[in-house]
């Protein structure tokens, strides 16, 4: 309903502490798990409230990701791949996407 509520989803659904959350439930194929859209919704997402410090941190903290990874520069033709794991590097160098994992750890453990 709100770009907070849309940072916190999206913090939610490209972290590593929910893939990791539901990797035992994804179908395997030749290249690894498949279908995390299918079972990412088994997670225990609590809706998002203005009111909750933990999901205004997880808001502003999705939010400093995607101001970063908007800075990327990626070379010309590019893959999806090769984009992705640009990206994810640069957020780790920063320590977004740590404290965007501890986020999601409280979180879904209800701390």
């Amino acid at each position: 309903a709100t770009e907070n509520e849309g940072h916190y989803l999206a913090a939610i659904f490209n972290s590593e502490a929910a893939r990791k959350r539901v990797e035992t439930l994804q179908a395997r194929g030749q290249w690894g798990a498949r279908h995390f859209d299918k079972v990412v919704l088994t997670l225990p997402i609590p809706l998002f409230s203005t009111k909750l410090a933990l999901h205004r941190d997880l808001a502003i903290a999705a939010s400093e990701a995607e101001k970063l990874a908007a800075q990327i520069v990626l070379p010309e033709g590019v893959k999806f791949q090769r984009a992705r794991k640009l990206i994810r590097d640069a957020l780790a160098e920063a320590g977004i996407s740590q404290r965007i994992d501890r986020l999601i750890a409280r979180l879904l453990d209800g701390k």
